[in-house]
């Protein structure tokens, strides 16, 4: 492999450019961006500064490419784990939540990544990590129940009290799956204990929409 005289790699490789976007993925994860400098990303890439400004624009172009890389890999993972079920398919969301739980094990620099950023996002990082929970809220209405209403204002309420259980079922779901990152405030809890309690968080969620859909009003 050829390299520069310092042992630095050379900045012109294609590849090199994934190289170095994962390279922030650590570093951002580790520091957070405010305490991450070029020169620490290039440093945990084995390029020189020059390499990373040939490929990018600067610390905010890498770190929107760091997080779409995370909401990727989620959006692939959920996609794959996802049956095409009847609404209220509640093995399907327990799906879901195990798929992400091993996403985390086996991807630990891009959850500690999301766990500290999707909380404090701004700019165009802010807009990707609504964008990625929009996506999935709209799709967590699939494990909820089919119902019908009789009147308009029995079916405005059931439709403010499922939009409730979505929001609370997604944002929930993934801000204890990012807690318990390595580092993060769960990551000293028995990993199969907390799993058990977003499995059943989830499902009594889901279960508050299971009761009688029809109104005579």
């Amino acid at each position: 492999m050829a390299s520069t005289k310092n042992g630095k790699q050379p900045a012109h490789r294609p590849s090199r450019r994934q190289h170095i976007i994962t390279a922030a993925v650590r570093v951002f994860g580790r520091n957070g961006f405010s305490e991450t400098s070029i020169q620490d990303i290039a440093d945990e890439a084995q390029v020189v500064p020059t390499a990373v400004y040939y490929h990018f624009d600067g610390k905010e172009e890498l770190l929107e490419l760091a997080m779409r890389r995370v909401f990727d890999q989620l959006n692939a993972v959920v996609e794959a784990a996802r049956p095409e079920s009847e609404p209220g398919d509640a093995e399907g969301l327990i799906r879901v939540i195990d798929a992400v739980w091993d996403w985390v094990e086996q991807n630990p620099d891009e959850a500690r990544l999301y766990q500290v950023q999707v909380a404090s996002a701004n700019g165009s990082v802010k807009v990707l990590r609504d964008e990625f929970e929009q996506r999935h809220i709209q799709r967590g209405y699939d494990y909820l129940p089919e119902g019908t209403t009789r009147s308009p204002r029995a079916a405005k309420a059931r439709h403010g009290a499922q939009a409730l259980a979505v929001r609370t079922l997604i944002s929930t779901t993934m801000l204890v799956t990012a807690l318990r990152a390595e580092g993060g405030p769960l990551s000293r809890l028995p990993s199969r204990a907390v799993l058990e309690a977003v499995r059943e968080l989830a499902l009594r969620i889901v279960a508050t929409e299971q009761g009688p859909a029809t109104s005579r009003t």
